[in-house]
């Protein structure tokens, strides 16, 4: 059975998407213990599909993967769609890259009141990596206040 085929099924499409998440990831760990480096192309469709039909935890996967794995801007603004729309719905880690990704500036332009929003909001939660990056964020502020200030 393949994604397109499956695709046509409307009834249940939430226990479909379900499914293919938790084989794509089950796939995805199996290709990392044996030292293939990016995911095969079906799991990253089951991915695609899952996250496509609402599923969060595959739009967050997928995103990340997309973002920092993918062959060129366009995969990496794609990806950077999918973790925004994972972040809105409450991923923390997806809070978490969507933060660091608007810190960064890479793909997205720098916005360091973006990243404390969603970061704050990962750190809340209890992600430990998204309150060292908010430090780092709050110190940014802090120095362009402060640079702001001196060109007054």
């Amino acid at each position: 059975m393949t994604v397109s085929s499956i695709s046509s099924v409307s009834n249940g499409s939430g226990l479909v998407a379900s499914l293919f998440f938790r084989t794509a990831t089950r796939l995805i760990e199996i290709q990392c213990q044996r030292g293939r480096i990016y995911p095969s192309r079906l799991s990253l469709k089951m991915l695609q599909y899952s996250a496509d039909h609402g599923h969060i935890s595959a739009m967050s996967r997928l995103g990340g993967l997309l973002f920092d794995c993918g062959c060129g801007r366009a995969d990496k603004r794609s990806g950077l769609e999918y973790i925004r729309r994972a972040a809105k719905g409450g991923d923390i880690e997806a809070q978490f890259l969507l933060g660091k990704a608007c810190f960064e500036g890479k793909i997205t332009p720098k916005d360091c009141k973006a990243a404390t929003h969603w970061l704050v909001l990962a750190a809340d939660s209890g992600h430990t990596r998204a309150a060292m990056v908010l430090k780092q964020c709050e110190n940014n502020l802090e120095n362009a206040d402060i640079h702001q200030v001196a060109l007054a």
